[in-house]
């Protein structure tokens, strides 16, 4: 069950020092009296907080089957973890024309022009 924050509308409170945390379930209704003082409260946006269980890498990775790159420089990638070619390595005028590509005024779509 998450935990929800809750903090006090409009006012202080010294009994809840402006913030309480309520246990609730993820289906539950939101809160809008505060079961300490009484006053109206609403929920806040609180930071969320999870760990992963099992790692994620370029050996689990490959252990599944995929190969992983990493690149190394530009137009070169260098195989991390699983089968194939150890290097991949783009060819001069594919570079280049992504260069140009990213150097190109972005294309204009005009929705209410009809083809």
């Amino acid at each position: 069950m998450p935990i929800y924050e809750y903090e006090p509308i409009d006012r202080d409170c010294l009994i809840c020092e402006n913030r309480l945390e309520l246990l609730q379930s993820i289906n539950g209704d939101t809160k809008t009296l505060c079961p300490y003082c009484g006053m109206d409260i609403k929920r806040i946006v609180s930071k969320a907080a999870f760990k992963m269980e099992k790692p994620t890498d370029a050996d689990r990775a490959a252990a599944k089957g995929f190969t992983t790159y990493k690149r190394s420089e530009k137009g070169v990638w260098e195989k991390q973890a699983g089968e194939g070619a150890d290097f991949l390595v783009g060819a001069q005028e594919d570079i280049a024309k992504i260069e140009a590509e990213k150097q190109a005024p972005a294309k204009v779509l005009d929705l209410d022009k009809a083809d």
